[in-house]
């Protein structure tokens, strides 16, 4: 940095640094001889300033190319601070790492600036045609003086468009503009425009020739001249489609390992609770049947309440076998055309005994109720369902209704009862978690809705529940559809 300062001082050539935003951030000394401004008056201050008004897309065009890596070496016309013209010889290289341009200018003569100026104009325009290929972004360059819009050959490459329908005018670019971003974009262009920034960002979704939307950024470069009017605007569209939905993955992948995290916890919590009671019994009875070993009474007692607790720790353990198989996403499931109507005659047939001794009546609405899904893991999640409807029964005889309709892509199933209802503000978060129950005075083990809910979310569908106390309750189920059910 010490050098840098020295050569600064010291150099009889303009050299300086400008940063990404086309400021001045250090300046050599000689700036004063060749300009007639300090140092400390050009730094800070953009380079379009200074530069002749009719060079400025000249300027802004080598900008564009030395950003995107080119050495370059140009010629153009800054004006003196006593208003006379003062050609420059530059060469400039940017820095990745410092993200700063690196510049060095010679004063040149009028008639070698003119020469020169051409050469470097056909190779800058050669350049900017390889540039625009070699991208993958979608240049463009939009004359705001004359309307017109110019995009480079990769916009047809990455949008669709062919280059021989796509209009002058800045509507190739608003008229493919998503409706719903098309307002937000557009005033935040103006903003700049009609304010002193050069630089534009916005994302957004643009429409592929194809109809369909890419996620985009756009990045634009706005060159003024010398009263501060927008004259023209240089930038890149960027398509980040694949990055979007790569980000989409992964935060899909995060919740879904979030969300597993904290059902492990759950089911650990689970085990422990669950075993530590009838584990407790049966080493309590250990300890008593050392103790009265000889006691024929003692070891009677001990006996049939060590099969009861045993009974009960077989239970928990089937519990959480089922706990287990319903949550296991990794099992490939044998799919099947399933016919709900006939389903639900067997399940009515399995409970028989308990609809009729509680009077109960299944009205299932006319209409073809067909499927392709998993058949056991259907049988299991309305057997759940009409066992609840009956088990929370009100005081009027249970009316259990089945409706099914088909949508696009969605089989839409709808079943309702006439029951208890739930309180769905106090229990609405718990209602699909095992071993939860909200009417104690019904014997149960709070694992149906649970089953339901593990069920259908292998299945790749969604339920929800609309319920009050005293109401009954309602389940809406949809699960995908084959296209040929």
């Amino acid at each position: 940095m010490i050098k840098l300062d020295k050569l600064l001082k010291l150099s009889a050539d303009f050299i300086c640094t400008i940063d990404g935003q086309g400021r001045f951030v250090d300046v050599s000394e000689a700036s004063l001889d060749l300009l007639g401004y300090t140092p400390e008056e050009l730094c800070g201050r953009s380079y379009t300033d200074f530069i002749d008004s009719a060079d400025l897309g000249i300027a802004a065009e080598a900008l564009v190319e030395v950003i995107s890596g080119a050495k370059l070496q140009i010629q153009n016309r800054y004006v003196h601070k006593d208003g006379h013209i003062v050609p420059l010889r530059w060469s400039a290289q940017w820095d990745v790492e410092d993200q700063l341009l690196y510049a060095i200018a010679r004063s040149g003569l009028i008639t070698e600036r003119e020469e020169a100026m051409r050469i470097s104009l056909e190779e800058s325009n050669q350049r900017y045609q390889y540039v625009s290929r070699a991208t993958s972004d979608a240049i463009w360059d939009w004359d705001i003086v004359k309307g017109t819009l110019y995009w480079g050959e990769n916009f047809e490459t990455i949008f669709g468009y062919k280059q021989a329908e796509i209009s002058p005018g800045i509507e190739s670019w608003t008229s493919h503009i998503c409706p719903d971003d098309i307002k937000r974009v557009t005033e935040s262009i103006q903003v700049i425009l009609q304010g002193k920034e050069t630089n534009w960002k916005e994302e957004y979704r643009y429409r592929r020739a194809d109809r369909t939307f890419a996620d985009v950024v756009d990045r634009g470069f706005v060159i003024r001249d010398k009263e501060g009017t927008a004259v023209r605007m240089v930038g890149a569209m960027h398509d980040i489609s694949e990055r979007k939905l790569a980000l989409k993955e992964m935060k899909r992948i995060t919740d879904d390992l979030y969300k597993h995290n904290r059902e492990l916890q759950e089911f650990g919590y689970i085990v422990s609770h669950n075993l530590r009671s009838p584990v407790a019994n049966i080493m309590g009875i250990a300890t008593l049947l050392e103790i009265e070993k000889d006691d024929p009474e003692t070891v009677a007692y001990c006996t049939n309440n060590l099969k009861n607790s045993i009974s009960r720790l077989d239970e928990v353990i089937i519990d959480l076998s089922k706990i287990l198989n319903a949550t296991d996403s990794s099992v490939e499931l044998t799919m099947e055309r399933i016919d709900l109507y006939e389903m639900i005659r067997n399940i009515k047939t399995d409970l028989a005994d308990n609809i009729l001794r509680n009077q109960v009546r299944i009205e299932v609405t006319q209409g073809t109720f067909l499927l392709y899904s998993h058949k056991a893991y259907i049988y299991s999640v309305f057997f759940n369902l009409i066992t609840n409807a009956i088990k929370y029964r009100s005081e009027s005889d249970p009316i259990i209704t089945l409706g099914i309709s088909y949508e696009e892509t969605m089989i839409h199933i709808v079943l309702s009862d006439n029951g208890r209802g739930i309180d769905l503000e106090r229990h609405s978060a718990e209602l699909f978690k095992p071993y939860k129950r909200f009417h104690t005075d019904v014997e149960g083990k709070g694992l149906g809705m649970f089953l339901v809910k593990s069920h259908i979310d292998v299945l790749g569908g969604e339920i929800s529940v609309t319920s009050e106390p005293g109401s009954g309750t309602t389940f809406t189920i949809l699960l995908p559809r084959r296209s040929d059910i």
